[in-house]
């Protein structure tokens, strides 16, 4: 994990930057600026960069506006290799839909889930266009400064907050950031990112009204904000001045829509975590926007929450500050809290960390930075795995033992365990790569046995005409939810199916004959009988019954063998598995079927993840049986 890191915003009309270093468990902060920025200087924000010192670190930068997108979906629980292959459909199909290329990079998200009832996970997913990420490189690079990566201003606020900020494990807050024409929203629950999303409108909003009540210029509108501009709800406010006044009356109108966009993302956020009763317990309010005067008492009556500026700096060392830089913080320290989280995206082991950049830039990136460690990594990975196991364990237990409010130890207690499951997931992936192999070599394996087996249990009165072996990879479809309207956030979800996930079916179909003049039926039977009483675990099916030659022919017979009994799978996202000598647990009260793969892997599949139809019908069958 790095331990230098330079947040860069770059908005409409203000340039911000903070770097950092992580010195044990505190952020010292080295360097900090602000400037204002229009439409002559905002492409080369890197010039001023560097002529502040900046250069050296790659920046790692805000992403805001309508070139962003985030949005979420949800897959079964699968390993990481997997889950690549499906973000990579994802990323492509919206790009299709944006008529552009995009760069994207996920996350899963830990969602509480209070009653147990949650069968897959949530990926957020953070997609920019290309051309956007363009203009900031060339911004940059002005000045000499690369791109390290972008990240979404609402998951830089996220993390700004979980480094940065003192809360208990049951608090929810919903973090605001308002720019100057978007506004983005994180909220967060116990140190973990449960939602995100930029909105409008933002800080612009209130200056075009001005302007529209005072048919003035843009320049002098944006003045009449900072100097007179108050948001205070009537019958708290006192005004200096009857233009102070008026200008509060343009602007009241623009505080209400803000108000009904957080209240309109408090309801999409408890429709996609599936936590109806999800309430806030605090809004901290950050962004240069968020300095518009009366704007959080006008929330906190809207919200009817406690609604507070948030200080990024609070946990900082910040006394190697120049008297300027400390003065500018000081004064409006809640400006700088989305550069703050932008610094600490790879400082801060808290932080949900996310790299949004083009394939080619972010290539170079990793192999400078990962190519070597890689084969390191290898060699010590089982003692790294028994450290973090070691240290995951004894931190969670001081972390039950102390409770109340989240310190820094609790925070690494998280980040081991986080670190623990990532391992376990690459234990897992090997586990899946081996079935799917299974699933492969299947239909060969399925063939020899059969082979065998019709060897084995033939008599001089039977021939056998052919063996037929029969493949098919149908793709599995479920049930997944979509916005009904995907410019409309608020407009609820429809149902529709997705296709996904190839699967392998074989069968291997046998038509025999029995010599002229015998019993056709009885020999016949034998035989199948024979078959079906199988140690291989073999299933066996009479296509078409025995039947008797006339008139001198031979009698004819044909049967259908299947690698085992196919479980279907009652989880709306779940595959189907086969399994070979299915049995249950406890004939009596069976919780699951247990079975071997076509690799030999003994396998236990618990009796609710299988279709009620199926279930009921195998159970009994196997009652029967034993």
């Amino acid at each position: 994990m790095a331990n230098v890191g330079l947040g860069v915003t770059i908005g409409r009309h203000s340039l911000r930057a903070v770097k950092l270093r992580k010195k044990g468990d505190q952020y010292v902060v080295t360097r900090v600026f602000a400037d204002r920025l229009d439409d002559s200087t905002r492409g080369v924000a890197g010039r001023a960069l560097d002529a502040r010192g900046f250069r050296g670190s790659p920046a790692v930068v805000g992403l805001t506006g309508r070139d962003v997108i985030i949005r979420y979906t949800q897959v079964p629980p699968v390993p990481d290799w997997r889950l690549r292959t499906l973000m990579k459909f994802e990323v492509e199909e919206v790009s299709q839909q944006s008529g552009g290329d995009v760069s994207a990079d996920y996350r899963a998200l830990n969602l509480p889930d209070p009653e147990g009832i949650r069968d897959d996970d949530t990926i957020l997913v953070a997609l920019a266009r290309n051309k956007y990420l363009s203009e900031i490189t060339r911004s940059l690079e002005s000045g000499g400064i690369k791109l390290g990566e972008g990240v979404p201003n609402s998951v830089a606020l996220f993390n700004a907050f979980a480094a940065n900020a003192t809360y208990t494990e049951d608090e929810t807050a919903l973090l605001v950031n308002v720019g100057s024409e978007n506004v983005d929203i994180a909220v967060q629950q116990g140190g973990e990112l449960i939602f995100a999303r930029n909105a409008t409108p933002g800080g612009q909003a209130f200056t075009d009204a001005i302007a529209q009540a005072f048919n003035t210029s843009e320049g002098k509108a944006e003045k009449m904000k900072k100097t007179k501009g108050d948001v205070t709800p009537k019958g708290q406010a006192k005004y200096p001045d009857p233009t102070s006044e008026k200008v509060a009356n343009a602007i009241m109108g623009v505080a209400g829509q803000m108000a009904s966009m957080i209240q309109s993302t408090l309801m999409i956020a408890r429709a996609q975590t599936r936590l109806p009763d999800l309430k806030i317990d605090r809004v901290l309010l950050a962004g240069g926007g968020a300095s518009l005067k009366g704007l959080d008492l006008y929330l906190k009556q809207a919200l009817d929450v406690p609604v507070e500026h948030f200080d990024p700096f609070q946990l900082c060392d910040t006394s190697g500050l120049q008297p300027d830089e400390l003065e500018m913080i000081e004064k409006n320290p809640h400006e700088f809290t989305v550069a703050v989280g932008l610094a600490q995206n790879r400082v801060a082991a808290e932080a949900m960390a996310l790299s949004v950049l083009p394939a080619a830039l972010k290539r170079a990136r990793d192999f400078a930075t990962k190519g070597v460690f890689s084969v390191i990594a290898a060699a010590v990975m089982v003692g790294v795995l028994f450290v973090i196991y070691n240290g995951r364990t004894n931190a969670a237990a001081e972390f039950r033992d102390r409770g109340g409010a989240v310190t820094t130890k609790e925070r690494k207690a998280k980040n081991d365990d986080k670190k623990m499951r990532k391992a376990l997931a690459m234990a897992q992936e090997q586990e899946v790569k081996h079935r799917l192999l299974a699933e492969l070599v299947q239909p060969g394996v399925l063939l020899s046995e059969v082979w065998a087996e019709v060897e084995g249990n033939i008599s001089p009165y039977i021939y056998i005409d052919t063996v037929q072996l029969n493949v098919s990879s149908p793709t599995h479809t479920f049930t997944y939810y979509k916005p009904k309207n995907a410019t409309k956030p608020a407009s609820g979800y429809a149902d529709t199916t997705r296709s996904r996930y190839r699967l392998r079916e074989c069968n291997v179909r046998v038509k025999g004959r029995i010599s002229h003049g015998q019993n056709a039926s009885r020999i016949a039977g034998q035989f199948i009988n024979a078959c079906i009483a199988n140690k291989r675990g073999l299933l066996v099916e009479t296509v078409k019954p025995p039947r008797e030659g006339k008139g001198g022919r031979d009698g004819t017979f044909e049967i259908d063998f299947f690698p085992g009994i196919t479980l279907e799978s009652a989880i709306e996202k779940g595959m189907p598995i086969t399994l070979r000598s299915i049995s249950l647990d406890d004939p009596q009260e069976p919780t699951a079927f247990l079975g071997f793969r076509a690799d030999g892997v003994r396998v236990r599949v618990p009796v609710e993840e299988v279709k009620t139809r199926q279930r009921k019908e195998l159970i009994k069958q196997l009652q029967q049986g034993q």
